[in-house]
């Protein structure tokens, strides 16, 4: 077996949207480990408590592992490493089209109540929220990946450049170790083999370049 990898998806979906990078990076013998969370009616950070719980109670000491998270799932991937036993697991991170600074349209959903009442993932995404949570930095090595091709509905929702859901900008934060933007729109960006080529090559020398 290979080296273990935790790919974590985002809002409203499941493990299965996760299954084409897990179909590459298993031919590139990683030994993937998808999940499926609560990410609709539960705030992330119920997610993070349950990967947390995994990394500390499956992951021998001295072992470490791969986290890739798509979209919400890079923010529970960043309350995970806030963890210095579950960061202490870690070798390096890469958060796929994740809303780092929060999501403008899950903003605008907050307006519409009583939508981020009842999709509370939504509520912990919106700006206003993300500015106001503290992450724990950590000594893990994180690279983002972002998409630029507006390629879907509520993309014209946004003024800024976007992948059709998330800001290209939002993607962006200032600890990380690269930053790369990709022609895809939100729902394809994860399930490219050129995505899955550049996560191996930051897995294994932290850079995508």
């Amino acid at each position: 077996m290979g080296e273990k990898v935790f790919l974590i998806h985002g809002f409203n979906k499941g493990a299965a949207d996760m299954y084409p990078l897990e179909h590459f990076l298993s031919q590139m013998v990683y030994d993937c480990i998808t999940l499926s969370f609560q990410l609709r009616f539960h705030h992330f950070d119920e997610a993070a408590s349950v990967l947390q719980s995994l990394l500390k109670e499956k992951i021998r000491d001295g072992e470490k592992v791969y986290l890739i998270g798509h979209s919400t799932g890079g923010i529970v991937i960043r309350k995970v490493l806030s963890d210095p036993e579950c960061a202490g697991k870690v070798s390096r991170a890469v958060l796929i089209a994740t809303p780092n600074q929060g999501s403008g349209l899950a903003g605008a959903a907050h307006l519409i109540r009583p939508f981020t009442l009842i999709y509370k993932t939504l509520f912990s995404i919106t700006p206003a929220y993300m500015k106001k949570y503290t992450f724990a930095v950590s000594n893990v090595e994180i690279g983002a990946i972002a998409g630029d091709h507006a390629g879907l509905l509520l993309g014209k929702m946004l003024r800024q450049r976007n992948d059709g859901r998330v800001e290209t900008a939002s993607v962006w934060m200032p600890e990380m170790k690269d930053f790369l933007i990709l022609p895809y729109h939100h729902k394809q960006i994860h399930h490219q083999p050129e995505t899955a080529k550049l996560i191996h090559r930051f897995f294994q020398t932290g850079s995508f370049h």
